[in-house]
């Protein structure tokens, strides 16, 4: 077999293409018209005409059918069941293809890897096997009622020539079915291991009068250069002077590109092959250059070529060639959704290898199989994909628009009727608007919905800086747009306000919660009425709280709840009028929810923490692993996620199992900082203070803090405080807060108070440690405590003794968060300090974490506990299936297979969320769990949930 990727052509030898006796025009026929002889691989080109390509302005980009492949080396699409596509498999033979779910099913193994042509007259499927020492071709039934293959029989075509090893049979690879100019029917062979283009004079066992005959195999042509072949089509032409020829196109092995026999059977007069083998002659540029070097496979839909140029080592794409013109196009480069190869852990966007293609004469959608492992000594199985670039007769078309007028403001609900405004299919894992998106002009529309069957969508109208004329344009998922029609228009108005009305200028923020509550200032003209009033809305919503300058230049209003990704005009009404809506005036309401960040560690409950350096980037976050260490996170080539990378952990995996990791913004006099890290494993020294190098990136010189003060205390959690030169430390063997005293000098000269004490879980029970990560807000510093969320003032009394020890450390005061006050466990606690705010996550072990805001602002003398807080976020999205993010690294250099347990594209709690961190310039929130908290190695995960006021 070749090692370039091939395409194979499915009517042309897998192509299903109606074909009368003589060669009929079929570009333009819909499936359910398929009645005379399909020829799979017959392209009928009638007329004088100039022909044009199909290929299009924009590229369309490949969708996947089906995954887990092995060398797909051709398919025919076939009518029953409503029309599905058979993809020819080199490992499970002929399979009827499941879209919706990227399967296989109703696999007929009997041939291999081989292209397809799809006679319908006569109802049979002709599929080569290239299948190692053999040279057959199989002839199944096909039932379209069933939509299923009834009994094969082989047809021995043995190759006169060998090459490569093929003496104990070429191995069938290309078939192009055709009528010729005496109505009988031709099936033309090539072949991976000979040269030899061989033709079968009646291959169904019927003659042109239905009489039963026998099947008569001659050679009648070969390639250039006497080597294989990836693939074959047979293309009908009818010159200017009204006469038709036959022409065999051959995708060759050897290099020498795309090479043709012309008038193969004799239709335009020529002397057929037969007697005196044709040889076939290299397609060529104007400079007498081989057109295609590798072409993978070749196609036609009744005007041109579709053809698989396939590199070995760089990517494939596929081609449009018009054998009458010579015109050439690329259709697509690209596919979707991008996937990871698990055999080399390489991310793909385009195609790659490509080794069969096939058209459905209907829809014109071709179809593209690759396979990345097809150019290794010894090729990997199931690493293959089937893609779909939608045809000329799936683009999108708009017949109209309505309503047809709306103000600049946006926000109108607009319906879009039309043909294949979606593509269900390709678009399943949307099951709301398919991944159909909608302009208007150069804006996009939001809240998209369409119906499945591609006739209708709705969507909002963007806000407009202007008035004016648009034209409203649908993008299918495949990349495809519907052309500029008037039907299309979409005309955009202003609507003068009335005088002395409110005018709105801006508004911040701009998002906020779905659930309600976050602090809006609107900004602008006569925003109150003269008694002092106004009423503000967002949407048909009122707002609360609102209080206004009295010039009328500012207001402040508290957000009701609205729905998440809903965008909603923030109007003020005076005694005047309301404000007109502008774009200005929009606010979108978010409900948070985590995106990964990184997978593949080990128990992480210190979390993560951020450290600046002095690299491209501007600074890493570090993961607190308790397989690896302290580690830094790295972007993985080709993903929106990081991972940890182990040649950049802490030197010699010092720290047993590290807590929540501190960095010392704190220059030293050599421009390096200390990173403090607590140790819990069981025997450890307690703390140990590493340091960080900006310049590289990288720390080292661990060294224990107050050596034999915190031995085997299993110490957890840290929070500095560079002013007064101290590190707070929680533990998990004892329930006493720590303070380390003079954490920048000399170890052997610090010292331990201990400043607060845990609550005990019951009356009369001694105090416990704490969980997950502490945070420091000011003077108060936040605990995760068994009972419950606390905190103490670092500098009160208490915490700040005369004597040692202590003879009366501070009682850590309770966090009312929740609504109705009651004991809960608190695996992890952060602080946000930009706006006042503590994030508390209640995780009682395996059960998913509810992860709370609280306002810090709440806590007075009268109210030590504070008011209640809000859920924030529960959950974080999971990476889509076959998309990058999907696959586990575990490292740079480690990967693994996506968690069985998780669903592609849905959410996933946070059991064990015991790491809690807040971005010190975003303010973006990380959470680091491990459903096995840490009894099996690499499966935790890291999520950052965005800040939302």
């Amino acid at each position: 077999m070749s090692t370039q990727p091939r395409r194979q052509s499915w009517g042309q030898a897998g192509l299903a293409v109606p074909v009368p006796p003589a060669a009929s025009t079929v570009g333009s026929r819909r499936r359910k018209a398929l009645g005379a002889v399909a020829v799979a691989s017959l392209l009928a080109v009638a007329g004088s005409a100039t022909l044009a390509t199909t290929a299009q302005a924009a590229l369309v980009t490949g969708t996947l059918v089906a995954q887990n492949l092995t060398r797909p080396g051709g398919g025919v699409f076939l009518p029953g069941g409503g029309g599905h596509f058979w993809v020819s498999d080199g490992v499970l033979g002929l399979c009827e293809t499941l879209p919706a779910t990227a399967g296989t099913t109703k696999c007929n193994g009997t041939a291999k890897g081989g292209q397809v042509a799809y006679d319908s007259t006569k109802n049979l499927v002709y599929q080569a096997d290239s299948s190692s020492k053999t040279n057959q071709v199989l002839r199944f039934t096909y039932t379209a009622a069933s939509d299923g293959l009834g009994g094969a029989t082989a047809l021995q075509v043995p190759n006169v020539t060998a090459v490569g090893g093929g003496s104990g049979g070429g191995r069938a690879q290309g078939i192009a079915l055709g009528t010729g100019p005496d109505g009988a029917e031709r099936l033309y062979v090539g072949y991976l291991k000979s040269g030899d283009i061989m033709q079968v004079l009646n291959p169904s066992g019927k003659d042109r009068t239905g009489a039963t005959v026998t099947p008569t195999v001659t050679k009648i042509g070969s390639t250039s250069d006497g080597r294989g072949v990836n693939a074959l089509s047979l293309i009908s032409l009818t010159g200017s002077d009204g006469v038709t020829h036959h022409d065999l196109y051959v995708a060759e092995l050897g290099g020498a590109g795309m090479s043709v026999i012309k008038d193969v059977d004799g239709t335009g007069g020529r002397p057929a092959c037969g007697a005196s083998a044709c040889t076939a002659t290299t397609v060529a540029s104007a400079n007498g250059a081989a057109l295609f070097s590798f072409p993978g496979g070749l196609a036609n839909d009744g005007k041109v070529l579709y053809i698989a140029d396939a590199p070995r080592n760089t990517p494939s794409q596929v081609l449009t060639y018009n054998p009458r013109t010579g015109a050439t196009d690329v259709l697509s480069t690209d596919i979707s959704p991008a996937y990871t190869s698990t055999f080399d852990g390489v991310r793909r966007t385009q195609y790659q290898n490509i080794t069969g293609v096939a058209v459905d004469p209907a829809t014109l959608d071709v179809y593209v199989g690759d396979d990345p492992s097809f150019p290794l000594a010894t090729p990997v199985n199931a690493q293959a994909h089937e893609w779909k670039v939608a045809g000329a007769a799936s683009q999108p078309s708009v017949t109209g628009v309505s309503p047809a007028t709306g103000d600049v403001a946006g926000g109108l609900a607009v319906t879009v009727t039309g043909k294949n405004l979606v593509n269900s299919v390709a678009g399943s894992a949307d099951p709301v608007a398919f991944g159909t998106t909608i302009s208007f002009g150069t804006l996009h529309a939001t809240a998209v919905s369409c119906l499945a069957d591609g006739t209708s969508c709705t969507a909002t109208s963007p806000a407009s800086t202007g008035s004016g004329v648009v034209d409203v344009r649908v993008t299918n998922v495949e990349s495809q747009t519907s052309a500029r029609v008037g039907a299309d228009q979409f005309t955009y108005t202003a609507t003068a306000p009335a005088p002395g009305s409110p005018v709105v200028t801006g508004i911040s923020p701009t998002t906020g919660l779905a659930k309600g509550g976050t602090a809006v200032t609107v900004k602008g003209t006569a925003l109150v009425s003269p008694d002092g009033t106004a009423t503000i809305s967002f949407g048909t919503a009122s707002g609360t709280g609102v209080s206004c300058l009295a010039d009328g230049s500012q207001c402040t209003v508290v957000s009701p709840a609205g729905t998440d990704g809903s965008v909603v005009d923030v109007q003020v009404t005076t005694t005047a009028g309301t404000s007109a809506a502008v774009a200005a005036d929009r606010f979108t309401y978010a409900a948070p929810i985590g995106t990964l960040y990184s997978s593949g560690v080990t128990a992480p409950k210190g979390g993560v923490t951020w450290i600046p350096d002095g690299t491209s980037s501007g600074g890493h976050y570090w993961v607190s692993d308790h397989g690896n260490g302290l580690c830094r996170l790295d972007p993985v080539p080709g993903t929106k996620v990081n991972a940890p990378n182990v040649a950049a952990c802490d030197p010699g995996f010092t720290i047993g199992s590290p807590g929540q990791a501190v960095y010392d913004p704190r220059a030293r006099a050599d421009g390096t900082h200390w990173v403090y890290v607590p140790d819990n494993a069981v025997r450890s020294p307690g703390v140990w203070r590493l340091t960080f190098h900006p310049d590289t990136a990288t720390i080292d010189a661990p060294v224990g803090m107050a050596p034999g003060l915190l031995d085997n205390l299993k110490t957890n959690s840290l929070a500095l405080d560079a002013a007064h030169d101290t590190l707070y430390v929680g533990d998990l063997v004892d329930g006493n807060i720590r303070r380390i005293n003079g954490i920048a000098g000399d170890p052997r000269s610090q010292t331990v108070d201990v400043v607060a004490v845990t609550q005990a879980q019951k009356v009369g029970a001694a105090s416990r440690g704490i969980n997950g990560t502490m945070s420091l807000l000011g003077n108060r510093l936040f605990l995760p405590e068994n009972n419950a969320a606390t905190y103490f003032d670092t500098t009160a009394a208490c915490a700040n003794p005369t004597a040692s020890p202590n003879p009366a450390p501070c009682q850590t005061t309770t966090v009312d968060f929740l609504p109705t006050p009651a004991p809960v466990f608190i695996a992890g606690v952060a602080a946000d300090s930009k706006h006042n705010l503590v994030y508390i996550s209640e995780s009682p072990g395996t059960a998913n974490a509810t992860i709370y805001r609280f306002d810090a602002s709440t806590l007075t003398a009268a109210l030590p506990g504070g008011s209640a807080g809000t859920v924030y976020v529960t959950a974080g999205k999971v990476p889509a299936a076959g998309s990058p993010e999907a696959t586990v690294y575990c490292s740079l250099t480690c990967t693994r297979p996506a968690d069985p347990s998780l669903t592609p594209g849905g959410t996933t709690g946070f059991p064990f969320a015991q790491g809690l961190f807040v971005d010190p310039t975003s303010s973006d929130l990380y959470v680091t769990e491990d459903v096995t908290a840490g009894a099996r190695s690499g499966r935790g995960h890291v999520w950052v949930v965005p800040y939302i006021p």
